[in-house]
């Protein structure tokens, strides 16, 4: 495909022109499905950043029940086999990358500052995927796995648990008509849950504001956030379609509906895609970053909160390995990954980037050394 950033974005734009964003359910149509956060039926590993909407879309578009995925290969290597006919849904591999700038004699271009100047870019590609439910033949381990939580949380009711715990003060009033975040304040105002029509109503609509939150300048410091030009405006559009995503994850993520969702911007967000090709890709990036800050803050403080092992066992149950590496961890990191036993951080990616970067090396396992300036796996440091 000569293109796939425009096709991509097609695809979007075709949901859209719709009234439809991917990931997000018809309040109208209360039969419609709930999507979880798509991911491969054979390792089980999930799908990220563009893949998410565009899994979603095309499982709404099919009417398939699942939103698990494989390719012609892997359903033929688990003994069963894609139907005769059946068409499959484009999904990408992104990485981003930076590259020194060399002169003709290959000597580095430094800037003003004596640093090394560099140029940014992308690998993109493009790979087949297909759902289980176009498949037959497969064996039960892939279309039926366990039943399984999601990080401890096993009902609607624990979300108030993340809620309170993602370190953004929520207030709630009984005279409130409408949802916002103050970044002025930074906090998130909210009507009484009684006044939501059910659960999933006010859960997605406090998750929403809360991707709102993670643009404050202490956070993520996105521009929509920041610098904020009024309501209605092409980049506060582009704020909104960011926090009309971010929820979409997380409501994914903790498999419930996510109702929120402001027709009022598709007519921006639709004349954002066609004038850029690769917003969608910015926003879907953006989304997923604030995602993971919500979540890796409740889990820092829900830690901090538990004090019932001694700091010398929590020590001892340090992993001794890393994770291994996933779609996210090498977009976000770039050229850095993988990682070694010792990170020292670009301190020149833009602010968002680099407190992204933090959020995850504490996640997984690193710790900051301040004399030396760099991030040490814990476990190492520790034999």
């Amino acid at each position: 495909m000569a293109d796939i950033y425009q096709a991509i974005t097609d695809r979007i734009l075709e949901s859209l022109e719709q009234g439809v964003l991917p990931g997000v359910g018809r309040p109208w149509d209360p039969s419609s499905r709930t999507p979880l956060i798509p991911c491969n039926a054979v390792s089980g590993r999930q799908y990220n950043g563009i893949n998410v909407p565009l899994l979603w879309d095309m499982a709404d578009k099919r009417g398939f029940s699942q939103d698990r995925w494989l390719t012609f290969r892997q359903a033929k290597e688990a003994g069963g086999s894609v139907r005769k006919g059946e068409r499959s849904t484009l999904a990408c591999f992104y990485k981003p990358m930076k590259r020194e700038i060399v002169d003709d004699a290959g000597d580095p271009v430094m800037d003003e500052e004596g640093n090394p100047k560099e140029k940014h870019f992308a690998i993109l590609r493009g790979f087949n995927l297909f759902n289980i439910d176009q498949c037959d033949g497969l064996p039960d381990d892939v279309t039926n796995p366990p039943a399984t939580t999601i990080e401890g949380f096993e009902s609607v009711d624990a979300l108030d648990d993340f809620i309170d715990g993602c370190g953004i003060k929520v207030v709630h009033s009984l005279d409130r008509d409408v949802a916002g975040y103050y970044p002025k304040q930074d906090r998130v105002l909210l009507p009484a849950k009684e006044r939501f029509h059910d659960a999933e109503g006010y859960y997605s609509v406090a998750l929403h504001e809360l991707t709102h939150a993670t643009g404050h300048e202490s956070r993520l410091a996105r521009a929509g956030i920041t610098d904020h030009d009024g309501f209605g405006t092409p980049q506060y559009a582009f704020e909104e379609l960011i926090a009309q995503l971010g929820s979409a994850f997380l409501c994914g993520h903790f498999g419930i509906r996510n109702d929120a969702f402001d027709t009022a911007y598709i007519a921006s967000w639709i004349q954002a895609l066609r004038d850029d090709k690769r917003a969608i890709f910015r926003a879907t990036g953006a989304a997923r970053l604030a995602a993971e800050v919500l979540k890796q803050a409740h889990q820092e403080n829900r830690a901090l909160a538990s004090t019932d092992q001694p700091q010398q066992e929590s020590v001892k149950a340090m992993p001794t390995r890393r994770p291994r590496a996933d779609d996210q961890d090498i977009e976000l990191f770039g050229h850095q990954w993988p990682l070694g036993d010792s990170v020292k951080l670009d301190p020149t990616v833009d602010r968002g980037t680099f407190r992204a970067q933090v959020s995850r090396l504490k996640q997984l396992g690193y710790q900051f050394d301040a004399r030396s300036q760099t991030w040490n796996y814990a476990a190492v440091a520790a034999a």
